[in-house]
């Protein structure tokens, strides 16, 4: 190989490389939104990352998440005392059962350690979504 041949080699496996690391990041950093939510995606924006703390009480969920950007949210869900917190949770992309309490919560009202969950929020100020990501943290460094 020349001299003249293996730069523009060198360029073009450059080129490669850069085009592949950059569209991969890209495609990383923007989630396919769960086919249930019915929020526009241009007004949609989800958190992804550690629960640091956790409070079910009738009427509300509170959610702190450390995020796998490295920053620390707050979450409220509010809705009506009688209504059942499950509406607003999913599990792995899929509509939350009444079974899945055990997945993430170890007894009532207290969430199982190192859980993940991505938190989709709309701008219209609805209700936020939370999608639980159970098992996805226990090989996972945390934070």
């Amino acid at each position: 190989m020349t001299k003249g041949s293996f730069k523009k080699f060198s360029a073009v496996v450059m080129f490669c490389v850069a085009a592949l690391v950059f569209s991969s990041s890209a495609r990383a950093q923007r989630l396919r939104p769960p086919d249930s939510l019915t929020c526009d995606p241009n007004h949609l924006t989800s958190f992804t990352g550690k629960i640091l703390s956790y409070q079910r009480r009738p009427g509300r969920v509170r959610l702190r998440v450390r995020t796998d950007e490295q920053t620390t949210e707050n979450f409220t869900l509010s809705f009506p005392k009688r209504a059942d917190a499950s509406k607003w949770f999913l599990i792995k992309g899929e509509p939350f059962k009444q079974g899945d309490w055990a997945l993430i919560e170890r007894r009532r009202y207290q969430l199982r350690p190192r859980m993940r969950a991505t938190v989709w929020v709309c701008d219209d100020g609805s209700t936020p979504i939370v999608d639980w990501r159970p098992g996805e943290g226990e090989n996972q460094t945390t934070f």
